[in-house]
């Protein structure tokens, strides 16, 4: 179930390199939907700890760290504001919230680009209850998931654009990277299975179950 959107012959990698992995996803990698789709599992490799066990050396990980604290503060907020929307609509917040998803926060994280590999690893969280909406956060890319991802694409010879999430994202403004990768929702060894497709022990030639405009 993961398959390559664009690719142009940079991958996949002969060995364990060291490796610039940024994004929402690499630490709070998606392994399922909301509501029916989440499974409490005993376990979950995430993406960076997936890279790091396939023998990966991870540059930057002050950027995961960072971006951390950014994701506290902006999911804090959220659980704010539907508070305040259930106190003003009358109605208990748990059911204000079924299916509402927080948005991607607006972020600004240096990177390093001093690594032999570049991936960016780009997610967004769904399930049942609710639409996707058309707003930068949800369907559409933040300006700071753009801005580094078309950073990272200039600066990196090896560089791929790696999608964690259950749906289609607005990918207009990144069209000109060369690998783009839908790695889907794939459960508790989702980063392992991301390191096998980087390093050519499983090939991405899995089907869409929906159209990528």
């Amino acid at each position: 179930c993961t398959v390559m959107l664009k690719k142009n012959g940079a991958f996949p990698l002969e060995k364990p390199c060291t490796i610039e992995a940024v994004g929402s996803g690499v630490r709070n990698t998606i392994k399922g939907g909301t509501g029916s789709g989440e499974v409490n599992s005993r376990y979950f490799v995430n993406i960076e700890e997936g890279l790091m066990r396939a023998g990966f050396e991870l540059y930057n990980r002050d950027w995961l760290t960072v971006y951390g604290y950014c994701r506290d503060e902006a999911k804090e907020a959220f659980k704010e504001e539907l508070k305040q929307r259930a106190k003003a609509e009358k109605v208990n917040v748990m059911s204000l919230s079924m299916g509402i998803v927080m948005k991607e926060p607006e972020f600004s994280i240096p990177l390093k680009f001093n690594a032999d590999v570049g991936i960016y690893v780009l997610s967004r969280i769904s399930g049942e209850g609710n639409d996707r909406m058309p707003e930068k956060g949800d369907f559409r890319l933040t300006d700071g998931e753009v801005r580094d991802i078309l950073e990272m694409d200039r600066k990196y010879d090896k560089f791929m654009l790696v999608i964690n999430a259950g749906g289609p994202v607005d990918l207009t403004p990144v069209m000109s990277v060369g690998n783009i990768l839908v790695l889907s929702q794939l459960g508790v060894e989702t980063g392992a299975a991301l390191a096998d497709i980087l390093l050519g022990k499983t090939y991405p030639s899995g089907k869409l179950t929906t159209s990528w405009a």
